[in-house]
């Protein structure tokens, strides 16, 4: 009856360390679209329109905050027309959009670190 208890425990435990990865894994990747997604607003050059420099607290210092309020509308508008758009022309040239300027992202950050760049021969 003791090995049963045992082995009952172990399944237990072992089942619930498997279950805190699959969480530790899943918070991970939320994370890192979160990232990205600040990354995207960075890109878009909202935050540097709407003067968000890094290290402002946008939660806490209340120029910053009227900020993030300003951001926030402007997605809001955003997501509001994307959804009344029922041809999606609104949706293909935001992405048309979109592509051009992660190409020339791409092309730029390329240009930096091409070894025919930095080669003299």
């Amino acid at each position: 009856m003791k090995q049963q208890f045992n082995k009952n425990s172990w399944d237990l435990e072992h089942h619930n360390r498997k279950l805190k990865r699959f969480e530790v894994s899943d918070r991970k990747a939320e994370n890192r679209t979160k990232i990205q997604l600040g990354g995207l607003i960075l890109k878009s050059g909202l935050a540097e329109f709407l003067e968000i420099n890094p290290g402002d607290d946008l939660q806490l210092d209340p120029i910053a905050r009227e900020k993030a309020t300003i951001l926030l509308g402007v997605l809001l508008y955003a997501t509001e027309h994307l959804q009344n758009d029922p041809d999606n022309t609104l949706k293909q040239e935001c992405e048309y959009r979109g592509k051009k300027v992660m190409i020339q992202q791409f092309m730029k950050s390329k240009d930096h670190t091409s070894p025919l760049k930095s080669n003299p021969y």
